[in-house]
């Protein structure tokens, strides 16, 4: 059993929301910036569909100038304030911005992109990078009693929650829930500095409480990732435990899924290296994807999977997306707290 002395390092994540916003402030008057060129300044174009939701839930439009981000075709696109895009169109003209039949003419007159940015993405990067090179794949040596399984769902707040599984017995025997606000928006390969400050604080509890299972399945990645860092290796560094990845979608690499039958694995290689698997775990759903995220092997992944499969997906992460969607939508649901799932 893990040892009740476990401490969780923090993880410090920064506010990307606000640091987007700021650097609208940067873009000089009669001049416009796509969500992209915004994404390129945040350290990584794959943010530019987060960058299109921030600004979409901008509330001080007036203060951060959102209606200068148009598309990369020169599309002016939605705005947030009173008025829409038609508003949009009255600002950029205003501006001096020639439009024409919704898109502004001859776009790179305009686009501004010499922004200048801390790019906290690049120093995610880096830090996932520094955690895969902490992790281990090499299997604990202790017995295997339980398994815990974590989850985030979302509502007014996002949701947190943790079930404790007795794998001899097949039966929960605990669970816990913490619900918080989430500024970090969703960016490919990026899930685990939108999820983990949440999931910190919720099994930060679990483990001064002695309530930590042998090992933990997480609704993420483990090595099955671009740079070996999803969300279930992080959260197996921060521990220093055992954990899985379960993912009901592939992130990266190729695999056929063609006539895959109940039981059938086929591994996932990316660079050479098996870093997962498709598992077909029920007759009329598609295959999981399960990859180790710290202190296990794949193999062991996949057999502990299999074991807590009787639907899609094994049984604590289930129970454990379950329970955070039903309390991040009761009309009851406060700061924290527990909601008992057939105990």
């Amino acid at each position: 059993m893990i040892s009740e002395e476990v401490e969780i390092e923090a993880l410090e994540v920064p506010d990307l929301r606000q640091e987007t916003l700021e650097l609208l402030l940067q873009i000089p008057p009669g001049k416009v910036t796509t969500y992209g060129a915004l994404a390129v300044a945040l350290g990584d174009e794959i943010a530019a569909r987060a960058v299109g939701g921030i600004m979409a839930q901008n509330e001080q439009p007036d203060k951060y100038p959102c209606y200068k981000v148009v598309h990369t075709d020169g599309e002016v696109g939605n705005y947030s304030a009173p008025g829409g895009t038609a508003e949009k169109v009255r600002r950029l003209r205003a501006d001096g911005i020639e439009i024409r039949d919704g898109r502004i003419v001859n776009l790179y007159r305009y686009l501004f992109t010499d922004f200048k940015s801390s790019q906290p993405l690049k120093r995610l990067r880096r830090l996932q990078e520094e955690f895969s090179a902490d992790l281990s794949l090499e299997p604990s040596s202790e017995e295997m009693k339980t398994v815990g399984g974590v989850d985030v769902s979302y509502g007014e707040r996002a949701v947190a929650a943790y079930v404790l599984f007795n794998l001899e017995e097949r039966r929960l025997v605990d669970s816990e829930t913490v619900a918080q606000e989430i500024t970090f928006p969703y960016i490919p390969t990026y899930l685990a500095f939108r999820e983990l400050p949440i999931l910190q604080e919720l099994l930060r509890k679990i483990c001064e409480e002695g309530r930590l299972a042998d090992v933990v399945m997480v609704d993420g990645n483990g090595i099955l990732h671009p740079r070996h860092a999803g969300i279930a290796s992080h959260l197996g560094v921060l521990l220093d435990t055992p954990t899985i990845g379960i993912t009901k979608s592939l992130l990266c690499g190729e695999v056929d899924l063609k006539d895959m039958e109940v039981g059938e694995v086929r591994y996932i290689p990316l660079r050479g290296e098996r870093v997962g698997a498709a598992v077909k775990t029920s007759p009329r759903a598609r295959p999981i994807y399960v990859s180790p995220g710290n202190k296990i092997d794949l193999d062991t992944a996949i057999r502990v999977t299999l074991a807590l499969s009787s639907h899609k997906l094994p049984e604590p992460i289930r129970m454990a997306d379950e329970l955070s969607h039903r309390v991040a939508h009761a009309e009851e649901s406060e700061h924290g707290g527990q909601m008992e799932l057939g105990l």
